[in-house]
């Protein structure tokens, strides 16, 4: 009785090792047919960076206003002296609008000057230095923004 039932285990063993194959399982390198042949598995979406620059100037004398925030979904920077700024987002590569936002907040020190909202359209982008795999690259929009005094 104890041959016949080691003969049973033996065959069904056999039994699972042939199915197991036949539907992609390997227990040799522990590889199974979501490896897709062998390469790096890699998990996410595709994605890419979105840049917008420029520079910030007073409406009423072309100056360059320092210390304006800039904020565009989440980045938020100030411009530097010469009224220049970079604010970027990385997301799903599409088209994309977003929205950038220009506000005074040091009072009078560099003048007053009114907040103005635009929005920045990328349609049909082009992107570079991308990875080839999931980071589609980086694309960029130069905008120039002159603000008005504050009334």
């Amino acid at each position: 009785m104890k041959k016949l039932k080691t003969g049973f285990l033996i065959n069904w063993n056999r039994l699972l090792r042939i199915m197991m194959s036949i539907l992609g399982f390997s227990t040799a390198a522990g590889l199974s047919s979501c490896d897709g042949g062998g390469g790096q598995v890699e998990y996410g979406s595709p994605s890419a960076k979105f840049i917008v620059n420029g520079q910030v100037k007073s409406e009423q004398d072309e100056t360059a206003i320092p210390n304006i925030q800039v904020t565009m979904q989440g980045d938020t920077v100030l411009t530097d002296e010469n009224g220049n700024y970079e604010v970027n987002v990385t997301t799903f590569p599409t088209d994309q609008d977003f929205l950038i936002k220009f506000e005074d907040i040091d009072g009078t020190v560099n003048g007053e000057y009114q907040t103005e909202e635009t929005t920045v359209e990328f349609v049909d982008p082009e992107f570079k230095n991308g990875s080839g795999e999931w980071y589609e690259g980086e694309t960029s929009k130069t905008l120039n923004v002159d603000l008005k005094d504050k009334e």
